[in-house]
């Protein structure tokens, strides 16, 4: 039986029945509605990912949502809430794109190990705490991984970021440009603890 005519709280009521075609058509009419919002709302090549993300969200909770609230309303509560973690993420991007700038120093003066890192130092504590940070957290340790191979290629900051940022999409190709960025601000962080820990200064972390 064709869909064509029925509400969109129609099509949801005969998915969650296990209408498979119903269900189909609901979320390719979701998919339209979202994007007319996130094109007003989201940089152009970035509203892909954020329908998507909203999306995937209303399929996995829709059968969970509250009785007497429409589809759409919901739907679009999530789509909001999506964008609203994008301009989150947008704002720690900007706040730490140049992942080689300086982090605050501690009271003792000690060099931030990252920026050690970068300066091409890689002694045996340097090392020892990389190595730390990956068995602590394993993601970290492949973003680590990728970032001392792109250095040693050399080349500019923005080639190492760029070069980075690509191999680790290999590996995870869900990562987003900004999910990458946010994961290698926290990496920064956790280094820093452990590297504050084994200099014997307290965390910042």
């Amino acid at each position: 039986m064709s869909t064509d005519a029925l509400s969109l709280d129609e099509l949801c009521d005969r998915a969650l029945a296990g209408d498979g075609r119903a269900e189909a058509d609901l979320f390719s009419a979701l998919r339209v509605r979202f994007l007319q919002l996130a094109k007003r709302r989201v940089q152009t090549d970035h509203t892909e990912d954020v329908v998507q993300d909203a999306l995937k969200i209303v399929c996995h909770r829709y059968r969970e949502r509250k009785q007497g609230v429409g589809i759409l309303v919901w739907s679009l509560t999530v789509l909001r809430n999506v964008i609203g973690n994008y301009y989150q993420a947008r704002q720690r991007e900007r706040q730490h794109m140049d992942f080689v700038s300086e982090l605050p120093r501690d009271a003792a003066g000690k060099d931030d190990p990252l920026e050690e890192v970068m300066a091409g130092e890689g002694d045996l504590a340097i090392r020892e705490a990389i190595a730390e940070l990956a068995r602590r957290f394993p993601r970290c340790g492949r973003i680590f991984f990728h970032l001392l191979a792109s250095l040693q290629r050399g080349g500019s900051t923005q080639d190492v970021s760029t070069r980075t940022l690509q191999a680790v999409q290999q590996e995870i190709p869900t990562l987003t440009r900004n999910g990458f960025y946010t994961a290698l601000h926290r990496c920064r962080a956790h280094l820093r603890a452990i590297w504050d820990q084994r200099q014997g200064v307290p965390s910042h972390v």
